[in-house]
């Protein structure tokens, strides 16, 4: 799909595309069973129920990992436990459950522990099971696209008819997440929108343009800072991945930069917001809100340096870990992945899991190497690379509906590994037809 669109120039040709991509999804999905027909559309759909709230988008993925456990069974097909990226996340995990199993309130850790791996094992259920049809990743991809799109038009509705609450959007949750959903559901279209901006024919690359400068200002208008630059960068680094061209690389950047500055400069409160109160509380001084939320993972690591005080029980015993530092505060986590996992699970979980974020993004970087010329291909590990950014301030990792929304984007990114370079699969193909006559 994303090679071919990169090829045309007519708006009948845009058109032409996006049915080739639904009739494609459509000739893929008859070539299965009606029960693994069944369990491809759930998951195509699952962008528009992440949409909805909390409890369906964890059934959503909770269904889909029980799937592939019974599947699993079954068939015994369990050749995918022996990549790299699957062996470390069960490392990591054995670590987290011993953990837990240390912890002053064991019973809660290992719960917490026990029910998170149901996450890397939905990423593992894409890649292996649901996603290994390139006709259907992209199928993902183009619902991913559309629930993006109708985030935007959601929290139009909202600014429309109630407008930001302290400078930020809630619609359609009733929480602050509005701007995490793009951030991070939404990425991988994002991406392939921007690379395809920056370098695909005219017609592609201007609505490629405006729908990813219409996404991102509504990143800005939910508030939500962190989640704006991690779309922002990540925007950035796709463009100059896939067959750039420079002029237009440049005027990307200048219009977007043009639209963010023009809406600061028209809603000064959210200029303040974005620049001058940000500066103010990175986290570099005792006074700093972000330094008061971190600090005490950095304590809990100090008391407990080898497994930490138990998977996702900081929240818990939060208090106690920081009861001589009252300049502290409590949170339920303590905003950066890497803390987190050395306050939690020690310098071993620490280790651990850091091997398992490098592997994740090696192998979608692999399949990049492999395939460059595919754009999807192309930019997928710049949505792990981005999501598991060391030094930024992040959501818990052993949370609900944080992972939701992130192991949708990851659970994609590695399904890049199963879209197979055009060449090679022609030379396959000629192999075939070579046996075929003989």
């Amino acid at each position: 799909m994303t090679n071919d669109i990169s090829k045309l120039g007519r708006p009948s040709s845009i058109i032409n595309a996006v049915q080739k991509v639904w009739y494609d999804s459509l000739a893929a999905l008859s070539e299965l069973s009606k029960f693994e027909r069944i369990w491809r559309i759930f998951w195509i759909l699952g962008p528009f129920i992440l949409l909805i709230e909390r409890s369906p988008a964890d059934a959503w993925i909770s269904l889909i990992c029980i799937g592939f456990i019974v599947r699993t069974i079954k068939s015994k097909q369990t050749n995918f436990l022996s990549i790299f990226w699957v062996r470390a996340a069960f490392v990591f995990w054995l670590v987290c459950l011993i953990s837990a199993a240390f912890s002053k309130i064991p019973f809660y850790a290992l719960t917490e522990a026990f029910v998170w791996f149901r996450f890397p094992l939905f990423a593992m259920a894409c890649v292996f099971w649901l996603g290994t049809d390139k006709r259907l990743i992209y199928a993902m991809l183009s619902t991913t696209a559309i629930a993006m799109l109708v985030m935007c038009v959601i929290l139009a509705a909202e600014l429309y008819f109630v407008g930001q609450v302290n400078q930020r959007l809630s619609w359609p949750y009733g929480d602050l997440t509005s701007g995490n959903y793009l951030a991070k559901v939404g990425l991988p279209a994002f991406l392939v929108m921007v690379a395809l901006a920056v370098s695909a024919r005219h017609n592609i690359a201007s609505l490629a343009a405006l729908v990813s400068l219409i996404t991102l200002i509504f990143s800005v208008l939910t508030g939500e800072r962190i989640n704006f630059i991690l779309r922002a960068c990540a925007g950035m680094l796709a463009g100059l991945m896939w067959r750039p061209k420079w002029n237009r690389y440049l005027i990307l950047i200048a219009v977007e930069v043009t639209a963010v500055v023009f809406l600061f400069h028209n809603r000064p409160e959210m200029a303040d917001r974005f620049l001058t109160t940000f500066v103010d509380q990175l986290p570099i001084h005792s006074d700093s809100p972000y330094y008061r939320s971190m600090m005490p993972g950095i304590v809990a690591f100090q008391q407990a340096p080898i497994l930490g005080v138990g998977t996702a029980a900081f929240r818990e015993l939060c208090p106690e870990i920081i009861s001589d530092r009252q300049e502290l505060d409590c949170h339920p986590h303590p905003h950066n992945f890497y803390i987190q996992m050395a306050g939690e699970t020690g310098i071993i979980g620490l280790i651990a899991g850091t091997t398992f974020f490098i592997s994740i993004i090696f192998f979608c970087y692999v399949a990049r190497k492999r395939n460059p010329d595919n754009v999807f291909v192309a930019v997928a590990f710049i949505i792990p690379l981005s999501l598991f950014w060391p030094i930024a301030s992040s959501s818990d990792l052993f949370g609900q509906w944080n992972n939701c929304f992130m192991w949708s984007a990851i659970s994609l990114s590695l399904c890049s590994s199963n879209i197979e370079p055009e060449k090679a699969k022609s030379k396959k193909d000629i192999l075939n037809d070579t046996r075929n006559r003989n």
